[in-house]
């Protein structure tokens, strides 16, 4: 590295202590030789819009009494066939020449009348402890749920949020999974019981395909939930972000042989990235590969001071 190079990385390195907010763009400046060396290679922006968002977070829910309850409720309804047929055989045999007794055939009316009680009963457990979504799925959806459920197909989470969440359009949610992406949630509805902290009636919702096995039963990560006005900006690639100090950046070219080293405020998850609404514009150019070695050129003078 120059030593006008190092001078200029000093300056900056004096300035890292402070807020993201108040720091101005990290310039860093390398000639094209040094960019191709460290193998730097850039991406235009393209312009994105995104609905306001609220902000919470994801709990992966144990779907194990859900399973118990969805056979529970298989076994009622097989019951409740079985003894409905035996009180339609009875009924018939009494009226047609008495072969059953009166008795025999009011016992099984009796027997279906209380099998069909108990069905009952297990369906509103079904609203009373999942909510009014699952309680609506028929059986045949609510058991082939399950069974993605089982074979971590699918994992059903609990949305919360220090306000009204439950009030918030159905739609999709993104759950940050840091390194591993962002999960697309389906939300379903609102879940049934609140959380006493947070006094959030939460909302459920699922999740499908691939990240589903990287939902962990009790894991929590941060969720947001698209509502209101949609806001313009652009979504920078998860190959350009850079973590450090607990603050995001990205490098920008400013030109042939300048770099900004721009922090994200306010960024939202996206499946390619973040959208950020501030800091950057459509059609800047951010470095998505190189930019840990851009980085590293700051550091060593850092490290001097």
């Amino acid at each position: 590295m120059t030593s006008s190079l190092r001078g200029l990385a000093l300056a900056l390195g004096l300035a890292l202590g402070g807020p993201a907010l108040a720091q101005p763009p990290k310039v860093l400046k390398l000639d094209a030789a040094t960019q191709q060396r460290l193998g730097v290679q850039t991406a235009p922006l393209a312009a994105a819009r995104r609905g306001a968002t609220l902000s919470g977070f994801a709990r992966t829910l144990d779907p194990s009494p859900l399973a118990v309850l969805d056979a529970d409720i298989a076994t009622a309804a097989a019951a409740l066939a079985a003894s409905q047929a035996e009180a339609q055989r009875t009924r018939s045999l009494n009226a047609a020449d008495q072969s059953v007794s009166k008795h025999v055939a009011e016992t099984a009316a009796a027997q279906a009348r209380g099998d069909a009680i108990k069905l009952g009963l297990l369906r509103r457990r079904l609203g009373l402890e999942w909510g009014p979504s699952i309680q609506a799925l028929s059986d045949a959806r609510r058991g082939r749920l399950v069974a993605d459920l089982a074979a971590g197909r699918a994992a059903l989470v609990r949305i919360d949020a220090a306000g009204a969440l439950a009030t918030a359009p159905r739609g999709v949610a993104d759950i940050d999974l840091g390194p591993a992406g962002v999960a697309r949630a389906t939300v379903l509805g609102p879940a049934r019981q609140s959380d006493p902290r947070l006094q959030s009636a939460g909302l459920l919702a699922l999740v499908t395909g691939p990240q589903a096995l990287r939902l962990g039963i009790g894991a929590t990560a941060p969720a947001s939930l698209g509502a209101g006005a949609a806001a313009n900006g652009v979504v920078v690639p998860r190959e350009a972000l850079l973590r450090t100090g607990g603050q995001t950046f990205a490098y920008v070219r400013r030109d042939a042989a300048s770099f900004d080293r721009r922090p994200i405020v306010g960024g939202l998850p996206d499946p390619a990235g973040l959208f950020v609404a501030q800091g950057f514009r459509p059609g800047e150019a951010v470095v998505t590969k190189g930019a840990a070695q851009l980085f590293a050129a700051e550091t060593p003078a850092k490290a001097e001071d």
